[in-house]
């Protein structure tokens, strides 16, 4: 999402604590955009439904011509601060599993069924994001990282902490969507097969982030 106010963008990874930050930061008119998809929306589909607040821009959107509003958004791009989070696939995959929103699965079958299907799939979201990766989220199509920084969901009040003080917040993080369903630790879910299914579904996560 891209916040003008705050001048920053926001890349949505889902069961990333995702809705506890749109709270504050609004909501997007397309969940869970990757960061390619946010570039291109910033220099090819002005006007935005949220205005910059700069005169110059707010004049420029409607008059110029194409190629300078393309200019305009790439200038946008650029300077805004570009952020996100991860988390922990096995983790992840639980809460997944767990989610009272979207498509419910712990209703349908076992976890070790869910990590069978989830095996040959991306992910359970509502708006399915075609991204066997969480680290897609945030790369251009050669792989390479185009956001500022990327938080830990394991570590989300000290590094939302980070985001605070490069946008110039005082709020704190709001935990919307808590699962008081989950009674054991993530790792319990897992038998030694299960573990292992997800380790290599998700070892470009794994071994990107743990470094």
């Amino acid at each position: 999402m891209i916040n003008h106010r705050l001048k920053c963008i926001f890349i949505e990874v889902p069961k990333t604590g995702s809705t506890s930050i749109r709270s504050v930061l609004g909501y997007p008119k397309k969940a869970h955009m990757d960061i390619r998809e946010i570039k291109n929306e910033m220099e090819n589909n002005w006007p935005f439904t949220e205005k910059p607040n700069d005169t110059f821009f707010k004049i420029y959107k409607t008059v110029a011509p194409a190629i300078i509003r393309k200019k305009i958004g790439e200038v946008l791009f650029t300077h805004y601060f570009k952020f996100g989070f991860v988390r922990n696939p096995w983790d992840r995959v639980v809460s997944l599993y767990l989610r009272k929103e979207g498509i419910q699965m712990a209703n349908r079958m076992t976890f070790e069924q869910f990590v069978f299907w989830i095996q040959n799939c991306t992910d359970t979201c509502i708006h399915p994001s075609r991204k066997r990766n969480q680290l897609d989220f945030f790369t251009n199509q050669d792989g390479k990282v185009l956001v500022d920084f990327i938080g830990k969901f394991e570590n989300i009040d000290k590094d939302w902490e980070i985001i605070c003080n490069k946008l110039g917040l005082l709020t704190l993080l709001p935990h919307k969507k808590k699962n008081n369903d989950r009674i054991k630790h993530y790792m319990e879910y897992y038998t030694d097969l299960t573990r292992a299914i997800i380790q290599e579904k998700f070892i470009v996560d794994i071994n990107y982030f743990s470094s």
